[in-house]
């Protein structure tokens, strides 16, 4: 059913996932995360921030030392590390194998790694793998992606066609 509304059983909204990776990624980089920084890694004001933050701290995922840079408490960390593992596996598809722009897949994956469920993203890194792993069936996937045409070009008609050229014919 299209709802629009996540069907999985996370607690976090997409921001407060944003949020907690961001916070991960500073003191990945850096060795700290100051608010300032994380304000502006997230391109939102200091007062959005500390809005942001709080039902993160009622959480128990991040809290502040005592310099107050923030710290991510082991449940946050293992949550940041959940959402960046799901935002790198979908990378690598968008970039890697159906080779979409850098910017572009880093932008998408970044939208898509809230609705991806867990299952779904393992799946992903298992086809990453074998592709990986089996140079004879990454290399002949990736070269015959890379000569494909599909017969119907993309057109705005793709809408409404009801897919009819993913659907495979009777037998």
């Amino acid at each position: 059913m299209l709802s629009g509304k996540h069907d999985h059983d996370r607690t976090l909204s997409p921001s407060q996932e944003h949020y907690l990776r961001a916070i991960w990624a500073l003191r990945s980089q850096r060795g700290y995360a100051r608010l300032a920084d994380l304000a502006r890694a997230l391109d939102v004001t200091p007062a959005t921030l500390s809005v942001g933050l709080r039902p993160l701290e009622a959480k128990r995922l991040v809290a502040h030392d005592d310099q107050r840079f923030l710290l991510l408490t082991p449940a946050g960390e293992r949550a940041a590390r959940e959402v960046h593992h799901r935002f790198t596996v979908l990378r690598s598809l968008l970039r890697d194998v159906l080779r979409v722009a850098a910017a572009t897949a880093e932008r998408e994956a970044d939208l898509i790694e809230h609705d991806v469920s867990a299952a779904t993203t393992e799946r992903l890194v298992d086809f990453l793998k074998l592709l990986q792993e089996d140079a004879e069936v990454g290399g002949l996937l990736r070269a015959r992606f890379e000569a494909f045409q599909r017969s119907c070009g993309p057109t705005r008609a793709c809408a409404d066609c009801g897919f009819a050229c993913l659907t495979a014919p009777p037998r």
